[in-house]
């Protein structure tokens, strides 16, 4: 049995459950609350970092979205959402990288007064609006590499499941004007909202918080 630990209203272990709606696993979601108390010992012993998704595989336990999505492509490979090119191959996995390590910081600033105390760092207008415009040159890039694809990269690939859970929740949270306005990033978006692994897994509304 495959154990998901995240919760609810966090986004990037939503990652994680699109890809297990990809390869049509079953999996059993283990509710894990991070936001308003210190985590248990038990949930340490399986991520001493204190930070979820966490992936349990029958006794093997996992944790970085990343590093879960690449054990779940390894050993379930079909169907495939890493390309067959080599090339290809490496740009997905760029592109993972930055959704990674470029977004959440950005993300951090704008959402900051928009979450509870206990959970935002300190904040002005300047830095909120700091994070927009770094989501802005964030989009623009996205909107770049979408001209004449439908995808990413090639086919729906780890590069769109690690770039949906940011950009489906931005006009939850007064960004939606920034996807409207690029118009290959608008369409990829609507592409997404109609894919079955989304719609299965869609973040329940509410302002999202990151990990």
């Amino acid at each position: 049995m495959i154990r998901l630990y995240t919760h609810p209203f966090s986004i990037v272990p939503w990652r994680v459950r699109i890809a297990l709606h990809e390869k049509s696993l079953q999996y059993e979601i283990v509710e894990t609350d991070l936001y308003t108390g210190p985590p248990s010992l038990e949930f340490l012993a399986l991520n001493p970092f204190a930070q979820i998704p966490v992936l349990d595989d029958d006794g093997f336990v996992i944790a970085e979205s990343i590093a879960i999505l690449e054990y779940l492509e390894e050993k379930h490979p079909t169907p495939p959402l890493l390309p067959s090119d080599i090339r290809e191959r490496a740009t997905t996995r760029k592109l993972m990288c930055w959704g990674t390590d470029y977004w959440p910081g950005a993300w951090k600033k704008w959402m900051a007064p928009r979450l509870p105390p206990n959970l935002s760092e300190d904040w002005s207008d300047a830095t909120v609006q700091e994070g927009r415009t770094a989501i802005q040159q964030h989009l623009d890039v996205l909107e770049e590499q979408l001209q004449g694809r439908t995808w990413l990269v090639g086919e729906f690939s780890l590069a769109d499941v690690c770039y949906a859970p940011f950009v489906l929740v931005l006009d939850r949270v007064d960004l939606g004007d920034e996807i409207t306005c690029r118009n290959n990033v608008n369409r990829w978006v609507e592409r997404l909202h109609a894919r079955d692994s989304i719609t299965a897994t869609m973040m329940p509304e509410r302002h999202s918080t990151d990990e």
